[in-house]
């Protein structure tokens, strides 16, 4: 998983860009933790002592981790597809996949680059 953190001095805007089948994840730094570093900070406290495994709901987006995956899904996808027929978070992930909507990666690589990001919003972020 590559990424890039970025912040445009002139109009003090974010630019967040994740590899290919990872720019949920992007999303979701923005939307839901946005650039507050007490916020990423203590994201990363309980992300970093996790025992089991835990579901974060946000306004845009869901974030699903335990010791070895981390899953970002917008909650949109979360809707059942119609009240008569149920599916499956997978079934829609398949059915209605969309690189900005859906993202999974390694539990340690998470931490990484959620450790990056708050280096990232220290030196450049709002105070």
């Amino acid at each position: 998983m590559d990424y890039e953190f970025s912040r445009n001095s002139f109009d003090d805007s974010y630019r967040i860009v994740f590899s290919m089948g990872h720019e949920a994840i992007g999303r979701w730094l923005l939307d839901e933790l946005g650039t507050e570093l007490a916020q990423v900070t203590s994201c990363l406290h309980t992300l970093q002592q996790l025992e089991s495994e835990q579901q974060w709901r946000g306004h845009t987006f869901t974030l699903t981790a335990n010791r070895d995956e981390v899953v970002v899904v917008a909650n949109a996808m979360l809707q059942p597809a119609s009240d008569d027929a149920q599916t499956t978070l997978n079934e829609q992930a398949l059915t209605f996949y969309d690189e900005e909507s859906y993202a999974a990666c390694g539990y340690q690589d998470f931490l990484v680059m959620l450790d990056a990001y708050q280096d990232f919003i220290a030196r450049y972020g709002r105070r």
